[in-house]
């Protein structure tokens, strides 16, 4: 399929230093690529790294790792120089099918304006699985009555999880409603099982503004939630994860998204950054709904068995 006359080499210990200073030659301002590989290359679960040269000088880069929270596929990331052709991504995913501890799907990320990477990983058979978009939405003062004219006839009580970190009934219920909502929208690519006190870390964990996380109860069950974060970005913060415990509820998760936004203005933070996956029905429904910026969207592309 490729010809090629690349050198590849297994790397026992890659240079951290050097791969930043190659990645920032290559990638550029593409902070997402330079932190996608230093994670793969930094993570405890990290399987092998192969270097492609020509000429004795360094030309591409592809590090394989594993996920504890999703165990079942092998996550890589490529990168090479700018060059013609793909000789040098052909000879590194084919270095990383040969290696013994690989077991597929494989599973990467690009950006959707990495046409010469998405062209490639289509000729070598790996399929797109899911889009993700990251755009941001500038805090203005929603009115509710104007935009749910019928909110203040719902019988429902709106609670931020401060109100219900030590009620022993409702954080369960909170805690198995994200779970089943978050399994939901990843049957791509399966999340491991857990324990209970692991998903608690995660949802009431030091970056979740907990006076700024919503739920909806009626009846005192909880109908819908919206989880927001603290973000490393000046005066922004991100939304999290959020769903209903129904599809036909959605209006709830998004009066939910609302009141987000007006904390955000009485909190004097202009933005929310959201991150949306094409599986995950509720953060689209957010993203139909609201005025968020326009983004290019990251690509998950998977080579799976013949099976699948």
């Amino acid at each position: 399929m490729f010809r090629s006359n690349y050198a590849i080499k297994y790397s026992n210990s890659p240079n951290i230093e050097v791969i930043k200073e190659i990645l920032t030659n290559w990638v550029g301002d593409d902070d997402f690529t330079y932190r996608y590989f230093l994670r793969g290359v930094h993570i405890k679960n990290n399987i092998c790294t192969y270097e492609a040269y020509e000429n004795e000088k360094l030309v591409g880069l592809i590090t394989a790792w594993k996920s504890e929270f999703h165990p079942y596929c092998t996550y890589f990331a490529m990168v090479t120089k700018p060059h013609i052709g793909f000789e040098i991504e052909a000879v590194l995913i084919e270095a990383l099918y040969n290696f013994k501890e690989i077991e597929l799907p494989l599973q990467t990320c690009i950006w959707e304006t990495s046409y010469g990477l998405k062209t490639f990983y289509e000729e070598v058979e790996f399929l797109e699985v899911r889009r993700t978009y990251m755009p941001l939405i500038r805090a203005s003062k929603i009115d509710f009555q104007e935009v749910f004219p019928d909110f203040n006839g719902q019988d429902i009580c709106i609670k931020d999880l401060n109100s219900i970190a030590n009620l022993k009934e409702l954080k369960p219920k909170l805690i198995n409603l994200v779970r089943e909502n978050y399994e939901k929208a990843h049957t791509v690519n399966p999340v491991g099982v857990h324990s209970f006190q692991k998903w608690e870390e995660l949802i009431f964990n030091e970056d979740t503004i907990q006076s700024g996380s919503f739920i909806v109860l009626k009846d005192s069950e909880i109908q819908a939630y919206s989880l927001l974060h603290y973000s490393n970005t000046p005066n922004q913060f991100e939304f999290g994860w959020r769903g209903t415990k129904e599809n036909a509820d959605v209006q709830l998760m998004l009066i939910l998204t609302a009141s987000q936004i007006n904390y955000a203005i009485e909190n004097g933070v202009k933005y929310i950054e959201a991150e949306v996956d094409t599986t995950d029905y509720f953060s689209v429904e957010m993203l139909k709904f609201f005025p968020f910026s326009p983004a290019p969207s990251l690509l998950t592309v998977q080579k799976r068995t013949n099976n699948d």
